[in-house]
């Protein structure tokens, strides 16, 4: 009787997994179907998006940066001394 009920179960089991397995096949050719439409679109969507051009990044000679730090430091300079006689009146 244990025997009957367990090869019941297992054969019930069985049809299950073929029932399981059918339905899995249908979600995967839906899920292909699906993602096809979806690269599609946003294959469609890049395409009409606008394009910015990067700027490509300005490099600045040695000569240039000597130059620039030079200014700054008589900027400062002009500024410190400025600030100083105040300083010094007090």
């Amino acid at each position: 009787m244990a025997n009957q009920a367990i090869s019941a179960a297992v054969s019930q089991l069985k049809l299950e997994h073929i029932r399981l397995c059918k339905e899995l096949a249908r979600v995967d050719e839906a899920l292909s179907v699906l993602g096809s439409l979806d690269n599609a679109s946003a294959g469609e969507a890049k395409s009409r998006k606008k394009t910015v051009a990067v700027k490509p990044k300005r490099k600045i000679s040695a000569a240039a940066r000597k130059k620039m730090s030079e200014a700054a430091r008589a900027r400062w300079a002009a500024r410190k001394k400025e600030k100083a006689p105040a300083k010094a009146a007090k």
